[in-house]
């Protein structure tokens, strides 16, 4: 059990006005998420420099591998989001355990296809994790991070209501971490 967690397991998925999510799933979503997370744009953000850039396919299958069993004994991960208008898939957006300098916390994450950035799925997905993660999985606190340089990344936790707290050295590039707690959740 993750610290700030108190479980309440309710079956489904999140969903928002223009998304819905789904549980990964290796058979569903290895073929788009290995074009994903293995694009150089996307790399960039995620895996900078010493952390090895773009994910191969068994790095991501893995991935999602893990992700699909941290939802079945969560509640919650970085779920596949899809574009309700469309049916396209546009990111991977959730909730996912991490660690800040050895504090271990759950962290609302998100990776929106380059074709998508701009189009404010990032901050309406997260916005509804944030939302699951309180009110559905009892979480506390719920903590974002992003390189200092990652500046719309930045302005989606400033525009979830998260608060900076600090810059903090991640594998030795900067980051800076935002923080929300369950109390000052609208």
């Amino acid at each position: 059990m993750h610290p700030g967690l108190t479980l309440r397991r309710r079956p489904g998925t999140p969903r928002s006005a223009r998304l819905a999510a789904e549980r990964p799933d290796i058979r569903r979503h290895l073929g788009w998420a290995a074009a994903h997370f293995g694009d150089a744009r996307v790399a960039r953000w995620h895996w900078p420099g010493p952390l090895g850039g773009p994910r191969t396919r068994e790095q991501v299958r893995e991935r999602l591998r893990i992700q699909a069993a941290q939802c079945a004994r969560d509640g919650y991960t970085l779920w596949m989001w899809r574009e309700l208008a469309s049916g396209d898939l546009i990111g991977q957006i959730g909730l996912q355990p991490a660690e800040v300098e050895a504090e271990r916390v759950i962290e609302v994450g998100w990776s929106v296809a380059p074709e998508h950035w701009g189009e404010g799925f990032a901050t309406e997905a997260a916005r509804v994790s944030l939302e699951w993660g309180f009110e559905r999985a009892g979480l506390r606190e719920i903590v974002s991070f992003a390189m200092v340089e990652n500046a719309p990344s930045l302005r989606v936790m400033e525009k979830l209501g998260m608060s900076y707290e600090r810059d903090f050295p991640r594998a030795g590039v900067p980051h800076a971490l935002y923080r929300l707690r369950a109390v000052d959740w609208q």
